[in-house]
């Protein structure tokens, strides 16, 4: 299971980007990298054009940010973030989302970011490179 534990962001009075509050709510509790079992799939889907995204539910608040073993989050090929995630309020990180699956954990590989909106996340996400895959959540 995923720790988020080195996730930490200091809250300041910074002025931050649009993506903190323009974005579309993700409440899903099936995505939690704890959730095991299903066949979900984010395409076709909410990701098909790429955009900016938080995460809400009790299933997780960020996309996880270790490898989510496969045939959880309710798919088969789990999603998670292979960068760090940024630590100042304000701050973007580009990097690679990766779906894990029987050939490796970075079978499918797609672009995104992840911007520090001053206590929480969120994530430009497009839609994945194919079916069964979803991105994952931890808390």
């Amino acid at each position: 299971m995923c720790s988020t534990t080195a996730i930490t962001s200091t809250v300041t009075l910074t002025a931050l980007p649009a993506q903190c509050t323009s974005y579309s709510l993700v409440n899903d509790s099936t995505r939690s990298a704890g959730y095991s079992g299903g066949l979900g799939c984010d395409l076709p889907g909410i990701f098909d054009t790429p955009s900016w995204f938080r995460f809400i539910s009790l299933g997780g608040l960020i996309i996880a940010n270790c490898v989510t073993p496969y045939n959880a989050c309710g798919t088969q090929s789990t999603g998670w973030f292979s960068g760090v995630y940024p630590s100042t309020a304000g701050d973007t990180i580009n990097g690679t989302f990766c779906f894990n699956w029987v050939w490796g954990t970075c079978s499918y590989p797609a672009n995104g970011s992840v911007t520090n909106c001053n206590g929480y996340y969120v994530f430009y996400l497009g839609p994945p490179p194919q079916c069964n895959l979803r991105y994952c959540t931890v808390s």
